[in-house]
């Protein structure tokens, strides 16, 4: 009898994949999520059952019950299952349960974490591995999301933000950054999601390799030390010697970064940017491998190539095969991605939630020799209050930037004092009230912006919430106005 397991918000990204891979595997999956979506249709397409909407009835026959961490333990879903005895596991449960019985590839940090398990599912796809890939992100232009392999790696993000990562024993962990933020669920205080970070790094299993960022690796240097060789490390960045802690104020880590003579393993040179394209030079040791080409931009994401690259050859792959696919690859969706263009100008949107995430984007933006223009969306009232003088300081790579109300995803609730008005108000302190708008009503904000854009404008939307719709709103205008002026 073919076990059925039943999915609670399987239209989320990481939801979603997991169910793409239990179909391959040959379950009966059913779901619900409270609207219909592209993915929900694709996964219908797939053989899922989907309701829209939450009810007791949908659990009925499930020998499992899988929930994401969107939804409340009093969803009527888990109510029911819990009154019938029926298993319930929270998603991180569930992928532990595919990535522990393979050699996993978990990928973990504060930023990077889709890109990179993107780069490295399309290399060895790509290249014939045959991993089995479960990304917390869709991919633009048909790159992998999620899919069964036949090989023995699995592919997987590994997230930190609520210490799920805990439940992973990879064979190879990837570690972008280490980052003060989901504090919320560190109990405010940084150090314990250090400590997290620790403990995920004990988890790599024993003849394994620990692929890390330089920042992530001067924070978590303690750890590494203790682990006495029982698996391989390989550091990375685009600076070659490790001799000073990275410029950065709003992180409170500050205390946990010290000296340290190590080279990196991994590091990128001759970088040169244009637009949408990075070609640089990659050191293995001090030795140059050659030459490699992205079609994504931006410096971060030669950093995110790094990871991947490490990985790869981590696995027995050569350099010369993975540069060979490496531009195949397009990005993650919602990571500066393109979304159209009207009356000579281009509008691009990105998941940037981040300061490190903003400054870092709309460093790439600049690439593009335009003017750039950001709307941002700040998430959650509590990263907001915890981030606001960091995030005030962002923009200065922005020539104009539009705030807008602040998106809250349940049960976040509004906090005195911590608005998207008063956010605003920072920036313009640091880069001069004529170039910041506030638009609280994001509905409103193409009428609001039109009037200030000209040709040869680069306008990018920023946030994890429900901006991206402000991106599709504006290049509708735009075009409707190409039309109007021929």
């Amino acid at each position: 009898m073919v076990q059925h397991i039943h999915m609670i918000g399987i239209g989320g990204a990481g939801m979603s994949a997991i169910a793409t891979v239990l179909l391959e595997m040959g379950y009966k999956v059913s779901g619900s999520d409270l609207k219909d979506s592209d993915v929900v249709s694709s996964l219908m397409r797939k053989g899922a059952e989907v309701h829209i909407g939450h009810a007791a009835s949908h659990v009925a026959g499930a020998n499992q019950v899988v929930f994401s961490s969107a939804i409340p333990q009093d969803n009527p879903e888990i109510r029911e299952a819990k009154g019938l005895g029926i298993p319930v596991l929270h998603r991180s449960e569930m992928l532990a349960r595919i990535l522990n019985n393979h050699d996993g590839i978990a990928v973990a940090g504060a930023h990077g974490k889709t890109t990179i398990t993107g780069m490295i599912a399309h290399i060895l796809t790509s290249l014939g591995v045959d991993p089995t890939v479960l990304a917390g992100g869709e991919m633009q232009n048909k790159c992998v999301h999620a899919r069964l392999g036949r090989g023995k790696y699995v592919v997987a993000e590994a997230d930190e933000s609520d210490g799920s990562f805990l439940r992973y024993y990879p064979y190879i962990a990837v570690i972008t950054s280490v980052e003060a933020d989901h504090l919320e669920n560190y109990g405010g205080r940084a150090h314990h999601l250090v400590d997290s970070y620790k403990a995920f790094i004990a988890n790599i299993k024993d003849g394994g390799t620990l692929v890390i960022s330089r920042q992530a690796y001067l924070v978590l240097k303690d750890a590494i030390d203790q682990a006495k060789g029982r698996f391989a490390v390989s550091v990375y960045g685009l600076d070659y010697q490790m001799g000073r802690p990275l410029e950065s104020k709003g992180d409170h880590l500050g205390d946990n970064w010290f000296r340290d003579g190590r080279e990196l393993d991994y590091r990128a040179s001759n970088v040169h940017l244009a637009g949408s394209t990075s070609i640089f030079t990659v050191d293995y040791q001090g030795r140059s491998l050659g030459k490699a080409r992205l079609v994504i931009p931006g410096a971060y994401n030669v950093e995110n190539a790094l990871a991947a690259i490490a990985v790869a050859q981590a696995v027995g792959l050569t350099f010369g095969e993975v540069v060979g696919v490496l531009d195949g690859f397009h990005g993650a969706h919602r990571r500066f991605e393109w979304v159209g263009a009207g009356d000579g100008i281009v509008v691009y949107d990105d998941y940037a939630h981040h300061p490190t995430e903003l400054r870092k984007t709309l460093q790439a933006a600049r690439e593009f020799g335009r003017r750039v223009v950001a709307v941002f969306q700040p998430q959650r009232y509590s990263r907001t209050q915890l981030l606001m003088e960091e995030f005030g300081r962002s923009f200065q790579d922005a020539d104009l930037v539009v705030v807008t109300d602040i998106y809250a995803p349940p049960p976040e609730k509004p906090l005195p004092g911590v608005t998207a008005e008063r956010l605003a108000h920072l920036v313009a302190q640091h880069i001069g009230q004529d170039r910041v708008l506030y638009v609280g009503d994001q509905g409103h904000i193409p009428d609001a912006l039109l009037p200030h854009l000209t040709n040869n404008d680069l306008v990018i939307t920023m946030g994890a919430g429900d901006v991206w719709q402000v991106a599709h709103a504006v290049v509708e205008r735009l075009q409707r106005k190409d039309v109007q002026g021929m």
